[in-house]
Parts: C-alpha cells; structure tokens; sequence
C-alpha cells in the first residue's frame, strides 16, 4: 500500500449498456496520481475522460479493476463510506457554474454549505470560508451571489466550495470550458495557490491549451486507453525539461505524440532501429509534415453550391442602440449598453469578450428570444418590435437556425431524426423532409451516421449534427453561442472549418459567441464587447 500513489488506477474497464448496446468508455487504464500533484487529462471527445474522472470520484462504478485513493478502495465502500468519501476525500468543480453553486446564496454562503453539511460549528465555518474566498482572489466578493459574479469568479468561488471541507484531492472537469482566457488564468493562478497553501492534490479534464501548459504532468487518453504523457516535474516536485512518455501497451505496441509526428513529417512507414539503450525513430527518406488541415476530422463531403440565403438584403442582421439592463435586487446590472452593429449576408462574424462582458445576452436580443430594455433589432430588415410573438416564432423558425454550447439532442432519437426535429414544425412532406435532412447530414459529413443514435457519437459529431439541425430548415442566419466550448482543440477547429464551409457553400450568414482564438483567425469581421459595451471592431 504504501509504495502506491496517492491515486491508483488498476486495469478500469468502464462498459455502458443503452437499450440493446455495449459502448466500452475505459479500456484497462492504468493511472497514478503522485500525492501534491497537478495533472491534466486530456483527449478527443468520447476518449473517456470523464468517465475516469467520475470513477476517481466515486460517482460511478467500474465495469472491472479498482480505484484507490489515499488507500482507500472506492469501488468497494458501502453506501455510508462512500457518502464520507466524497465529503471528505475528494471535491469536485463542474464546467457549468450552475452545477456548482446555488444561486439564491452569496459566495460566502455556498462556500459555508458542504460545512454545514458536515456540521461544523458557525464560527468555524465563516472563518474557513472567508480564510477559502482570499485564497481564490475572492473576499472582496464574499456577500455577492452568483448572477453578480463573472464566469471566471463563479469557477473561483467553486473551487472555494470544493475545498470547504479540505479534501486531499480535487477533481476538475473543464473548469475553463465556459470562460474567457483571461477569467481562465486568473483560475489557474487560483489552482497554484491551492497547491502551494494545502498540498492539494489535483486531476484536470481539460482540452485548454493554458491548463496544459501550467500542469506537472499530462496523460492523454485514447479509445479509453492511457496513451502518452508529458511530465515537467519530477515525483519530488522538482522542475525537469519537458519529457514526453508512451504508454507501451501489453501487446507491444505505442502511439507517438501528434507534435512529434508532424515535427518529423513521419507518416506511413517509419523506421524503428535498435540502440545499444534505446530505441530510435526515423522517418522515411523525403517525408514531409502532413499539412495540419488534414488532420481535421470533420471535412464535409462534396455538395452542390447551393445559396440558401436571400440575395440584395443590405443586413443579415443589425441592432441599433440596444441595451438591456435586469434588475438584480436594489441594483441593476447592464448586460449590454447601447450596442451598435450590422451583419453583411453571407459573412462569419465573432463576438468575442470575457465572461460577464454580454455576448450571450447580445445572441438573445438578435433572436428575439429576449426583449431590449432599449434600442432595435432587425433581422432580414424586418423590425423586431414591430412583430407579435406569433409572428417573432414563426420568424425563428424559418429565418433563424441555433447551435448551442450544450448541443441538446435528444438521446432516445437517431441522428436524422434529431436534425429532422424542426422540420415537423413547418408543416412539410415526409418527402421535402427526408430530402433536407440528407442535404444537411451530406452538408456536414454525417450521412454514413444518419441512423446512430446520439449518445454513440463522440462530443465534435454530436455537435456536427446540432449543426445539420440548424441548417435543415435553410436559415438566413445561424447564431451559435460557444461551439467549441466542450470540444478538444483538434475537434473544435475541425468545427470551426466546418462553420466556415457553411457560410461559403449556402451564403448562410453566422455569428458565433465565443472565447477561442481559433473562432477569430475563420472570421470576416470581430465584434469585442467588455462589461456589456462595444469596444473594438
């Protein structure tokens, strides 16, 4: 026991049955997790990430092998010693604030409430969570409750939560997903500080490239397999050059590092060749890198250019002086303050801005799905103000296709049925409809995936189908808020290509919400809003 690290993951196999299906999540992953350490999980959607964080965590049992943590068996605990186990053991910080905190508490308050679960005296508990709150950058905040918060502030305030009761370990899954890069490092500044102070030991699942830059060590998950890692720390805590280890399977085999492969261009046959301590690598004669665009795993098949959206039109969409203000309590809090923009047809536009700054609210107003406290919207250059709420419905049916951060298919419905969904709305033939859900599915590549059902595909071909979804009723516009935000960096470009095969195939005109850079390097124009005001275009 005591020569096993502080986490151990022996063989975890995890097997998930649905209806008459068997999908395999962990395939016999092997992990240890040093005591004090920082480690990220990273990989393509659907590697299983999750699933093992969740496993660490006692959330979930595994179909084979065992977990230990702090020499404790999780797999093995009764109900009551599980219950204590994730109170005492381990905590945990969601991607969603919502998950995270109640919204009808100040920070102070949540931060108090795993404390009181555990009953712990009042006295103690406002000094313990005041003492949490000026760790993570904090206190000053301490009686705001969450819709006064930032994204970035609301993740700090989680992990204060987290932390109430002093765990030894931490897990984490995504808790930079929804935030801009700046909230992000101010998160990660707040990691550092939890280390250092209480030696906490702590697991990431993350595909952001500033998490992985700032962790001891990162393993990649694969087909629910351990795959390579990267370690900048020796098991003392020391710093080391960086160092890129391969997981050697039981059957020989290994997988080289993707920044390896395209450093050295290798790609179809290499050669391996014995040293008297090691082995080496070589690429064939002339290799070249492949080009990365190739690597992309959405590439949308062949389609007949087809300009779905109106021609002549002078805007796709336009606001003009739009501000909203929500009365929180005694105070109002400015979401957007006389904001001003016009959307050329047929362009891919980015509104970009830390969390807070008004980018979701800005998506809301364009969709009528919320009302201006003042100022006008036009879309297709008709005045939003000037429709009923019968004629606004009908407008977003027809005009306006949405693509969200969490995708929201239905689970029980096969692939074309879910894009499909919106169709029946707009009183079509089974034939019209059977042939613009293909048109859509061919559109995004996914026409060999038309009858899985939704929870076979990873997360970057479920958010492919959201996308056909929103495509098949031929809109003018597309609004998508944060995309990329649950994807891993390859399957988010490959998102963000497809998003602009879109607008230059059909003449659909996009605007997208979001924090990542590679959404602004695909864009014609950047919109950046900060605190709800338009600064920069």
């Amino acid at each position: 026991m005591q020569s096993r690290p502080f986490v151990f993951c022996d063989r975890l196999v995890k097997i998930y049955k649905v209806a008459n299906l068997e999908v395999v999540a962990l395939q016999g992953v092997d992990l240890g997790v040093a005591r004090g350490e920082v480690m990220a999980l990273v990989g393509p959607s659907g590697s299983g990430k999750s699933t093992l964080l969740n496993l660490i965590g006692g959330l979930d049992a595994p179909s084979a092998g065992t977990v230990w943590v702090g020499g404790l068996e999780v797999p093995n605990m009764d109900p009551r010693q599980r219950e204590t186990y994730k109170r005492e053991t381990v905590g945990f910080v969601w991607q969603q604030p919502g998950r995270n905190l109640l919204p009808y508490l100040s920070a102070l308050e949540n931060v108090e409430m795993p404390m009181l679960l555990n009953r712990r005296r009042g006295a103690e508990r406002r000094r313990r969570a005041l003492e949490l709150l000026e760790l993570v950058g904090l206190a000053e905040r301490a009686s705001f409750r969450p819709h006064r918060l930032s994204g970035g502030e609301q993740q700090r305030v989680a992990l204060a939560v987290a932390l109430a009761n002093n765990p030894p370990l931490l897990l984490a899954d995504e808790p930079t997903g929804q935030i801009d890069a700046q909230s992000a490092r101010q998160v990660l500044a707040a990691l550092d500080r939890i280390r250092d102070v209480l030696g906490t030991t702590i697991v990431i699942v993350t595909h952001d490239a500033l998490v992985v830059d700032q962790v001891d060590r990162v393993v990649t998950l694969s087909d629910g397999r351990t795959s390579t890692e990267i370690r900048r720390r020796d098991p003392d805590g020391r710093a080391i050059p960086e160092q890129h280890w391969v997981i050697l399977d039981r059957s020989g085999r290994l997988q080289l590092p993707r920044p390896l492969v395209r450093a050295l261009g290798l790609q179809d046959h290499v050669r391996v060749q014995l040293e008297p301590r090691y082995l080496s690598v070589w690429p064939k004669e002339g290799a070249v890198a492949a080009e990365e665009a190739a690597a992309l795993p959405c590439r949308p098949t062949e389609l007949a250019a087809a300009r779905w959206a109106p021609e002549g039109q002078p805007a796709a969409v336009a606001a003009v002086g739009l501000s909203r203000v929500y009365e929180a309590g005694a105070e109002p809090v400015w979401a957007l303050r006389d904001v001003s923009l016009s959307i050329a047809p047929g362009s891919l536009v980015v509104v970009v801005g830390p969390s807070g700054s008004g980018k979701t609210t800005l998506l809301n107003l364009l969709a009528g799905l919320d009302e201006p406290t003042a100022g006008t919207v036009y879309v297709g250059g008709r005045d939003l103000d000037a429709l009923s709420a019968d004629e606004k419905i009908e407008l977003r049916r027809r005009q306006i296709g949405f693509v969200h951060q969490t995708i929201g298919l239905l689970p029980f419905l096969s692939v074309e049925e879910n894009v499909g969904v919106p169709l029946r709305l707009l009183c079509l033939s089974n034939r019209e409809r059977r042939a613009r859900t293909d048109e859509a599915l061919r559109l995004v590549g996914l026409s060999d995936r038309a009858r899985h059902r939704a929870y076979e595909l990873s997360g970057g071909e479920q958010q492919r189908v959201a996308i056909a979804r929103s495509l098949v009723g031929r809109p003018a516009l597309i609004l998508a808020d944060e995309p990329t935000g649950q994807l891993d960096s390859l399957t988010g470009a490959g998102i963000i290509a497809l998003l602009r095969e879109v607008v230059e195939r059909t003449g659909i005109t996009v605007l997208i919400a979001s924090h990542d850079p590679q959404v602004y390097r695909a864009a014609d124009r950047v919109y950046e809003l900060r605190a709800g005001v338009l600064v920069g275009v």
